[in-house]
């Protein structure tokens, strides 16, 4: 399905990305977060327009502007025109920018950032999730139960049930069977006429009622795909959970969604992020994903900015390549050249590669690459000039990645580049400083911490936890470039649940939870972690002279927020939304 959706992009590129932007050099700010550039033509702070034509479209006074550049500058104005940002400085300063057709925004003291910019998102596939069963923090079966039957109620016959979110370690044990997993029957006794499969929150394990099997072919003789399990009871039956590359084995037979479909979660996702502050993404991508996309920045009508991924193998490396594409190719809108590995799976379903068995199962996980096979993909794509990005949670598979990496650039010799290990969730700390030895990116998800610090330690011990378990801190302080995303729908959208967690290192659930944070010594101060959703991000996909902070020059996206980060109690950063959205100076959301 991957090598598919790759060639379906590879054919819709011409028409989607009609001009080439050159990516800039490795900015020498090794932590990512650059000041930004003053572009010559532009006004600088306090500089008055020579006449009605050159005024500011849009100023925002009276309130305080964060620019999440590296000094951590707050200012008390700003002014728009052309899409940019025309100044930053004081009211007075910003006013005389003014004109008789400005619109002039009382802030009201509110807090101005840059618009965040999610790294790692999936947000075609996240937007048509929201149309389907949703079942994120589900805590029983019942639960599960009822609204797979309530979504079956409505269908026809025979028509496929999807969903995701569910969690079986917020299930009963009681509920459980074989290895701890949910079984069929429960969706059997929801949807006993309509095939049903439901994705597990982090996306790399599916649970399937009996009809699914059944139209799969799957049953006691079917063999596990190499990287993947079909979980069996005691008898050698399926029980209808499917690990890593066994959901294939049942997702091959679910209808593609039509376009009306892909449309519709498109623009379910673009008013999500609207109306939370998101203004770029770094999404996967289909090739219909990026038709919709191209219609959508036609008609000025796409209100995010999109940077796109695509399988990493050896047909999208060839085709792009063919093509001209490199890191970077396309326009303020519509971008990619970014191809996307899975070294390994996940902790929550113990799939994540280990350099030693999980503390609760022996078992090291389930790698996905020989390392033959992932030095061949990275030193093709890397001699291409495409940017790779491999998908790494265990320490076993964060070594594979870095090793590949290495190895391709001693190959392929000295070049701007900047491939990224996303997740990077559990590290050898030999490992750590190898990102900035290698200048490999750490991409990374605030609130894949929070959501698993409830069973980390389990898993994979306390030991192990406190010495590489989603250490941010620990990888800044080493110099390495860290950027967040948020992972959608495996994680809610809004970055302020980012934010917390980066800051608090605590529950979502229960605020406060644990006292001082889960590993307090990884926590990050409010400005960092807002400058890691922006600047730091901007950097990650070769943006950080267009985007990322609020300097004269750079593109005017930007949240206008209810309450200041900056300075409320901790614990009401989870409150904080957006009172408004812009993007290219133009209003995308209002409250």
């Amino acid at each position: 399905m991957r090598a598919r959706f790759a060639l379906l992009a590879l054919c819709a590129l011409s028409a989607c990305y009609p001009s080439r932007v050159a990516p800039p050099v490795n900015h020498p700010n090794p932590t990512g977060m650059p000041p930004g550039p003053q572009s010559p033509g532009w006004p600088q702070t306090g500089d008055a327009p020579a006449d009605e034509n050159s005024a500011a479209d849009m100023v925002f006074v009276g309130g305080r502007v964060f620019l999440a550049d590296s000094a951590n500058t707050v200012a008390q104005a700003l002014a728009v025109r052309d899409g940019r940002v025309l100044a930053v400085g004081t009211d007075d300063q910003v006013r005389r920018l003014a004109g008789r057709t400005t619109e002039v925004v009382d802030l009201r003291g509110r807090l101005v950032t840059p618009g965040f910019n999610d790294a790692h998102i999936h947000f075609g596939a996240g937007g048509r999730g929201l149309l389907q069963v949703e079942l994120l923090g589900t805590t029983s079966l019942a639960e599960i139960e009822r609204r797979v039957a309530a979504a079956a109620a409505q269908a026809q016959p025979g028509e496929w049930i999807l969903g995701r979110g569910w969690d079986h370690t917020r299930l009963p044990a009681s509920e459980l069977g074989a290895g701890g997993w949910p079984t069929k029957e429960g969706l059997d006794r929801a949807a006993p006429n309509n095939p049903v499969l439901l994705s597990r929150v982090d996306g790399h394990t599916s649970w399937a009622n009996t009809a699914a099997l059944r139209l799969a072919r799957v049953d006691r003789n079917t063999p596990n795909p190499s990287g993947g399990e079909v979980v069996r009871d005691a008898r050698g039956e399926a029980t209808g959970i499917l690990k890593e590359t066994a959901e294939g084995l049942v997702s091959r037979h679910v209808p593609a969604p039509t376009r009306a479909q892909t449309r519709r979660g498109i623009m379910a996702a673009l008013e999500l992020a609207a109306r939370t502050g998101v203004t770029s993404v770094q999404s996967d991508v289909s090739g219909m994903d990026m038709q919709i996309y191209k219609e959508l920045r036609d008609a000025d009508s796409l209100t995010v900015r999109v940077y796109g991924w695509h399988p990493l193998d050896m047909r999208a490396i060839q085709g792009l390549d063919a093509l001209g594409v490199t890191a970077g190719f396309g326009d303020e809108w519509l971008r990619m050249g970014m191809l996307k590995g899975y070294t390994d799976g996940t902790l929550g379903s113990r799939t994540a590669a280990m350099l030693e068995p999980f503390t609760d199962q022996h078992t090291h996980g389930l790698p996905q690459y020989t390392e033959a096979q992932l030095d061949s993909l990275v030193t093709a794509a890397d001699a291409a000039g495409l940017q790779v990005i491999l998908h790494a949670i265990g320490d076993a598979a964060n070594r594979q990645a870095l090793d590949a990496f290495e190895r391709a650039a001693r190959i392929n010799g000295p070049r701007p580049r900047r491939h990224r290990i996303e997740h990077a969730q559990v590290l050898d700390q030999a490992d750590i400083p190898r990102f900035r030895q290698l200048g490999v990116i750490a991409s990374m998800q605030p609130t894949h911490a929070t959501s698993d610090m409830r069973w980390v330690e389990t898993r994979i011990g306390r030991e192990r936890a406190t010495e590489g378990a989603y250490v941010w801190r620990s990888l800044l302080d080493a110099g390495a470039v860290v950027i967040f995303g948020t992972d959608f729908p495996v994680e809610p959208m809004p970055p302020v649940e980012g934010i917390y967690s980066a800051v608090t290192r605590q529950s979502r659930e229960e605020p406060g939870v644990p006292p001082g944070g889960w590993m307090p010594e990884q926590r990050l101060t409010r400005q960092e972690a807002i400058r890691l959703y922006t600047a730091a991000a901007a950097y990650g996909e070769w943006q950080e002279a267009q985007k990322g902070t609020l300097r004269p020059g750079m593109l005017a996206d930007l949240v206008v927020w209810d309450r200041d980060l900056l300075t409320i109690p901790e614990v009401d950063i989870l409150k904080a939304a957006p009172a408004m959205t812009v993007v290219g100076g133009r209003i995308v959301f209002r409250r």
